[in-house]
């Protein structure tokens, strides 16, 4: 059974710097009435890193790389070579009352059934093949998505007032769009509400993301 009976599918081909990569993010939880998946990709290299990590121990692995604090939380991120996806759950879904780990394994079962479609040995970390680091690739953690010892994708949480965004980077060729968002619902249709979104993205990247303050948090 899907995840969600409904879900729209907005493939982002939009060019953004990594400030407005995560605002529109944000926006679009804050936005959004019904789940909404936005897979996107980066124009440059970059990385992210979570909301409660260290400036200065991302600067120390990031390699002179441009850095954006997450609204989420989890590990350094890479990006550049990665599909990253976006899924904005509004709080009126049930899902957003369960716990942190039981919606990120819902997710990624999800995922690993659009994933198997071009890679038929991927499967779940379980707790015991798990790694701390700070560097997210690096560190798998229970319902990672991994290829014998390698992992291909991994995510973090936000909650809010509004719901729960998950932010995830998935490392796997040959897989679709719509081929992901099926595999969290029953039906799909195209977002189509990117007017009031970007209005938002530009107010987010001028009060936060864009901000030294953000950078800084920590």
């Amino acid at each position: 059974m899907a995840l969600f009976p409904h879900l729209q599918l907005w493939e982002d081909f939009s060019l953004r710097s990594p400030a407005a990569q995560m605002a529109c993010d944000e926006a679009l939880l804050k936005s959004s009435e019904v789940p909404v998946l936005r897979l996107y990709r980066w124009s440059k290299k970059a990385v992210t890193f979570g909301y409660a990590q260290r400036r200065e121990l991302a600067e120390s692995l990031a390699g002179g790389l441009p850095l954006m604090r997450r609204w989420s939380g989890g590990g350094l991120v890479f990006h550049g070579e990665d599909l990253t996806l976006a899924l904005a759950i509004p709080a009126n879904l049930e899902i957003t009352t369960w716990g942190s780990v039981p919606i990120y394994r819902a997710i990624h079962e999800s995922l690993l059934l659009a994933m198997k479609t071009v890679c038929a040995s991927v499967r779940l970390v379980q707790a015991e093949e798990c790694r701390n680091g700070p560097a997210c690739f690096q560190s798998p953690v229970p319902y990672d998505i991994v290829d014998g010892a390698t992992k291909l994708c991994g995510g973090a949480l936000r909650r809010s007032k509004e719901g729960v965004l998950y932010q995830g980077s998935m490392h796997l060729s040959g897989l679709f769009g719509d081929v992901i968002a099926t595999s969290l619902a029953e039906n799909v249709s195209v977002f189509s509400n990117q007017g009031k979104i970007e209005s938002l993205v530009l107010t987010l990247v001028a009060e936060r993301y864009g901000t030294p303050e953000w950078l800084a948090l920590r």
